[in-house]
This record gives C-alpha cells, sequence and structure tokens, in this order.
C-alpha cells in the first residue's frame, strides 16, 4: 500500500545508493578524483556508464576536455577518502595525495586506477546531456579491472548526510543477448 507524501521525505527511502570515485588527468598531468553519488549503467552492449556531474566540477570540466575517466567503485575501507575526495575542490587541491588513495596506470587512458577499489572502468566520454539543471555524462567502458580480493564489501551511500557503509553483493553473470 502507498501513501501520497511530498518529495522530499519520499526521496530518504532511496537509500543505500551507489557511490563511485571518478579519476581524470588535470592539464599539468596530475590527477584528480571526484566522488559522485548520481551514476548508473546507460548501456550494456557497449558498457556505457551515466553520472551525474554538475556543472562547476572541476572533474566536469576535466571530463570534458580529456575526453576519458575512470569509474572506480571503493571497497568499505574507503570511506575517510571518499568523503574527502567529495567535499573538496580539484582546482586547488590534490585530493590524490592528501588523503592518501593508492593509483595505478590505467592500460588505454591517462586517468589512473583506484589501486584499492574493488572495480574500476576506464572511460571514454560518448556524449554530455542536459535534461535538468545537472549534466549527465555518458561514458563508453574500453577496458575494466578488478581487485584480487573477490571478498571486498563496496561502499555505499546508506543514509542522509553523506553516512557510509559497505554492502558485500552477490556476484552475478551478466548474459549476452542471443
Amino acid at each position: 500500500m502507498q501513501k501520497k507524501v511530498n518529495i522530499e521525505k519520499a526521496i530518504r527511502r532511496k537509500y543505500p545508493e551507489q557511490v563511485v570515485l571518478v579519476t581524470t588527468v588535470k592539464p599539468n598531468g596530475g590527477t584528480n578524483v571526484m566522488a559522485v553519488g548520481w551514476v548508473a549503467i546507460a548501456s550494456s552492449e557497449p558498457l556505457m556508464f551515466m553520472l551525474g556531474i554538475d556543472d562547476g566540477a572541476f572533474t566536469y570540466e576535466l571530463i570534458r576536455k580529456n575526453r576519458e575517466f575512470v569509474v572506480a567503485f571503493p571497497h568499505d575501507g574507503m570511506a575517510a577518502e571518499v568523503l574527502f575526495a567529495g567535499s573538496r575542490h580539484g582546482h586547488d587541491c590534490d585530493k590524490i595525495s592528501k588523503c592518501g588513495i593508492k593509483v595505478s596506470k590505467a592500460a588505454k587512458i591517462k586517468a589512473p586506477l583506484l589501486t584499492d577499489a574493488v572495480a574500476n572502468f576506464e572511460c571514454k566520454l560518448v556524449d554530455i546531456y542536459r535534461p535538468g539543471d545537472c549534466p549527465l555524462v555518458i561514458g563508453r567502458v574500453i577496458a575494466a579491472h578488478e581487485n584480487v580480493r573477490a571478498g571486498l564489501k563496496r561502499l555505499y551511500t546508506v543514509a542522509p548526510g553523506h553516512k557510509l557503509s559497505g554492502v558485500k553483493p552477490a556476484i552475478v553473470k551478466i548474459k549476452k543477448n542471443g
């Protein structure tokens, strides 16, 4: 049974929701990282991610310029790093070194992988859409990596106020069409 409520009340029931870290390359060759909560799979064939990133975000500027980025799914021990990356602007802060995130070289793009993440997806920019007040960045996955520790719990936002916790997802096999 449902009852009618205002949107603000109902939206609090959406948790847990995904959180990812997105890495990009700065013009000086340095790296940038940003926490993104609005993330979804936009296509399965080819695999594409959709990210909602504010206009003023340095990461949005870098993705538009470089046309590539990494989507990294953090594990539950990375909550402090995610909160740090999500609460500072990258224009004047080297967030990766300040919070101690370990990075590794990606296979096909310049943006780095996050060494300790559960999984990393190297993406090339496909397009940016603006259906409302937040641009939606669509990236096609061109390479994927997973942590060798299979039992890691993914980090999720589990309640309002940036409350983070680990959730261990089931391993699911994706079937190809046909």
